[in-house]
């Protein structure tokens, strides 16, 4: 199952939300977990997918600018998106194991995720 996912809200990265109030991380939090849940259930469709005790998962961000991030920030900033995409799946996110991060560019420069479950 192939998922698209928006770019992650800057406030969703673990180095930018330090000094912000807190509710401005809560709505990037709330938002990003709605995405990725509304994704997975458009993804998914009419069919329930199987699930097992691990699901393999693929992420790939397709960065929209050349600005240099470390991977650890990436996978923090759509930890919510992945919790999305769990509940969607009715299934604990501690099953998306293994799990590999890679990066590219977007040439549009818009950025998005794509997650690939059970590849």
């Amino acid at each position: 199952m192939i998922i698209t996912l928006p770019w992650p809200d800057k406030v969703l990265f673990p180095n930018a939300h330090r000094g912000r109030h807190w509710a401005t991380y809560q709505r990037a939090k709330v938002s990003a977990r709605m995405d990725g849940f509304m994704a997975a259930k458009q993804a998914i469709g009419r069919a329930s997918p199987a699930t097992k005790e691990r699901m393999p998962v693929r992420i790939t961000f397709h960065m929209p600018n050349r600005i240099r991030r470390d991977w650890d920030g990436m996978a923090g900033a759509i930890k919510h998106h992945i919790d999305g995409i769990a509940k969607a799946l009715d299934i604990d996110d501690s099953a998306f194991r293994p799990i590999s991060i890679d990066v590219d560019l977007d040439p549009d420069k818009r950025g998005y995720v794509i997650v690939e479950v059970g590849i």
